[in-house]
């Protein structure tokens, strides 16, 4: 187990770099640092704490979870859409690129949870089609999401907005580095688990952490529980297939 090291984290003038791009593109993943003001933090956390409740809320002594982010918190759209976010997102993906779901959860002493290596397979689309390759329909919350062809989400790109300082032992996210190349693994995580070292991803209130969908993660409980909210923003740049249309899209302000 290991810590990301210097060579992975990056800072907001060095993300037009072959070096970021390069390091995203073979590890799946990397952490850019004092992206937001504090006080920019401080602002979206009384925003999402203020949310009414609703299908989209779910609280436990407090919201520890929020789908469909996008649709229910204007400063989480207005964030989507800054350049702060977008100039980890266009080099990637390049300008054209765009928010489709932002969600938002919580590790708190009632709701101290851990999350098994997975890979991110779902995405939110306006309405059920049946279209070849697109499986595993669900509503949640009144969005539709489905898990589509490994492709899909191979061209995508998550950022991880930290609220809160998430060292090793406040249930940081763990990555094993690589495994965002080669598709559906999930015949194969025990094997990426036994063979690829995983680093533990600690930053800080105001960091991020921009990541491939399909890079194998994890999480494990805080050892001393207290918050650790994140904001997810899923982006994408290209449309889906035959009439299936993303359930939101949040360009540059």
């Amino acid at each position: 187990m290991e810590r990301v090291d210097e060579q992975m984290r990056f800072r907001g003038s060095s993300l037009a770099t072959s070096r970021y791009i390069a390091q995203v593109e073979s590890n799946g993943f990397a952490i850019i640092e004092r992206v937001l003001s504090e006080a920019t933090v401080l602002r979206l956390t009384s925003d999402i704490q203020d949310l009414a409740a609703g299908e989209s809320v779910r609280r436990k002594r407090g919201i520890y979870g929020v789908r469909n982010l996008l649709d229910v918190c204007p400063a989480v759209r207005e964030l989507a859409a800054s350049e702060a976010i977008r100039q980890s997102v266009c080099p990637i993906l390049g300008d054209d690129c765009f928010a489709v779901r932002a969600v938002f959860f919580d590790k708190i002493p009632d709701a101290n949870w851990s999350l098994g290596w997975h890979q991110d397979s779902v995405i939110a689309v306006r309405e059920r089609l049946d279209i070849e390759g697109f499986v595993a329909w669900s509503e949640k919350a009144g969005v539709w999401q489905v898990q589509p062809p490994a492709d899909v989400l191979a061209k995508m790109l998550a950022i991880r907005v930290h609220l809160d300082d998430c060292p090793a032992d406040n249930g940081a996210l763990r990555v094993l580095p690589g495994s965002h190349s080669h598709g559906w693994l999930d015949d194969e995580i025990d094997d990426w688990k036994a063979n690829t070292p995983e680093v533990i991803c600690d930053v800080r209130a105001t960091d991020i952490i921009a990541m491939h969908p399909l890079v194998l993660h994890a999480s494990a409980k805080s050892n001393q529980p207290r918050h650790r909210r994140v904001i997810h923003i899923e982006y994408a740049a290209e449309e889906l297939s035959g009439s299936l249309e993303w359930h939101d899209r949040v360009g540059k302000s």
